[in-house]
């Protein structure tokens, strides 16, 4: 089931006035005058980028369907080529690399695509358009007078030493039915020699398990959690500017980065539409638009911006933006997606179930 399927026909009166678009050159056809896009980013966070294209473009009828990142990649999967939507958007980089390796994708054209990053470009199929760190979310009341955690290392000792404080009170994705939650689990084992150590000090502390960013800031806003591990840092930072019951930690000895990537199907029916808004989110004006306006982090960042944020001494934070290739399917082979999820499930849910 869709996550909460809502299928938007966006039709926006906009003022008539003349928008000066920053987008490369690119053809002219406008098929049908629609565009249908797949997307696994809630709507609130995305549609001033909407918007703003729309504004662009103000014949052409956006078809928004929102899913969760596991269900828009079965939901991609189960349909013919001929009835693809025209793009698809995820955080979760690992599926919609797979997506793109197994022949649903064609090549963005125009020149924006030439300023990207290597690591948020494979083979001009697949982009990626934000830049998004995953964090540490916590309960202001419940650390009044206590030392936040800043690094991986501090909280595994932390929750060791002080079981009692965190005991049921963390709350992090599950690996087993969350897209970006299995994506940054098997990232935390590639980049961290401690992430066993510390998937055992989250399973002590009797860790619960969310399929969705919302649920989890939301009880750590309640106090029902007083803590939130490997967060989606751009929905974390839009709820942290409007309640201020919560605070975001980019952890300071490592930072996974997320890029929320997007590809045009391989039959899409709106192509140069769909080659419209793709380079519009990753053109100067389309950042703009994310970093100003939306829930969303840019692609280029202001980096003392986002770290000037934390209340803290040391600020030097080691950003690993997670590269888009082939590397990131290893962990989606059968057997090695089982043997993971089984020691997670074993780390973190055992003793949970002995209960």
């Amino acid at each position: 089931m869709l996550k909460r399927m809502s299928f938007l026909l966006i039709s926006l009166i906009m003022i008539a006035s003349k928008v000066i678009a920053e987008t490369p050159t690119l053809p002219t056809v406008w098929e049908a005058d629609r565009l249908t896009i797949y997307s696994a980013t809630d709507l609130k966070a995305i549609f001033p980028v909407l918007e703003a294209f729309k504004t662009q473009n103000p014949n052409i009828k956006l078809e928004y369907r929102e899913f969760n990142t596991q269900e828009l990649d079965r939901a991609i999967r189960a349909k013919p080529l001929e009835d693809q939507p025209d793009v698809v958007i995820s955080s979760a980089m690992d599926l919609q690399v797979r997506l793109v390796n197994d022949g649903y994708a064609q090549p963005v054209l125009g020149e924006a695509v030439i300023g990207l990053p290597s690591w948020a470009n494979w083979r001009n199929e697949v982009i990626g358009f934000t830049y998004e760190p995953i964090v540490f979310v916590y309960n202001k009341l419940a650390f009044q007078g206590k030392a936040v955690p800043l690094t991986h290392e501090s909280l595994a000792s932390t929750m060791r030493i002080e079981d009692s404080f965190f005991a049921h009170k963390v709350g992090s994705y599950d690996a087993r039915r969350s897209g970006i939650g299995y994506l940054v689990a098997t990232q935390d084992e590639v980049t961290s020699s401690i992430s066993g150590r510390l998937q055992e000090s989250l399973g002590r502390a009797r860790t619960k398990v969310y399929g969705q960013t919302a649920s989890l800031l939301d009880d750590i806003a309640t106090g029902e959690l007083i803590f939130g591990y490997n967060l989606l840092g751009s929905y974390s930072f839009a709820r942290e500017k409007r309640d201020n019951r919560i605070g975001v930690v980019i952890p300071q000895d490592y930072a996974l980065v997320v890029s929320r990537a997007a590809f045009i199907s391989k039959q899409a029916k709106h192509v140069s539409n769909a080659q419209r808004f793709v380079n519009f989110l990753i053109s100067k004006e389309g950042q703009g638009v994310i970093a100003k306006k939306s829930e969303l982090v840019a692609l280029f960042p202001d980096i003392d911006d986002l770290v000037s944020q934390q209340d803290t001494q040391d600020q030097t934070i080691n950003f690993h933006p997670i590269p888009l290739g082939p590397a990131l399917m290893v962990y989606l082979d059968d057997s090695k997606r089982r043997r993971f999820i089984k020691a997670w499930e074993n780390a973190l849910l055992s003793i949970n179930e002995d209960q």
